[in-house]
């Protein structure tokens, strides 16, 4: 009886641990079941928040895209507003740059200037120390007369 008692003590022994087995299985399993949860809904609010900064960013950056462009819409209205004012005063008013009466002085003064400049030039060579032309701007030797200090 002793082997009898032996062997239903070894089999309510394998039922009793199996239970438990399966007990604490399922336990780990809910728990990292659990855990893989929270992750996964921590990883969601991490998305979302990265979602909405960058839609944030993408918002900001299209505003600023649409600000611009209706700035530079209106300074190229504000370019061509300039360029048909500027082609029609051209038509009615022809502006001189120096006025009526500038332009007139500065006319006579370059043709005064003109004729002083034909006058100052002279047909002879300059004189030089010895009140002579000495030929140098021509390329013609000089005429000097060679004293030799002992001679004289």
């Amino acid at each position: 009886m002793e082997i009898g008692t032996l062997i239903i003590g070894v089999i309510i022994g394998l039922v009793i641990g199996g239970i438990l087995g399966l007990v604490v299985f399922r336990t780990m399993q809910s728990n990292s079941q659990q855990k893989v949860n929270h992750t996964e809904d921590e990883r969601k609010a991490l998305l979302a928040i990265q979602a909405r900064q960058h839609l944030d960013i993408s918002r900001q950056a299209l505003t600023d895209i649409q600000n611009r462009t209706a700035e530079l819409a209106s300074h190229l209205n504000e370019y061509e507003d300039s360029l048909t004012q500027a082609t029609t005063s051209a038509g009615e008013v022809k502006e001189t740059f120096f006025g009526e009466h500038a332009s007139v002085f500065l006319r006579n003064s370059l043709e005064a200037h003109k004729k002083d400049l034909a006058l100052a030039q002279p047909d002879t060579q300059p004189r030089d120390f010895a009140n002579s032309g000495s030929g140098v701007f021509v390329g013609a030797n000089a005429k000097t007369v060679k004293k030799n200090k002992s001679q004289g």
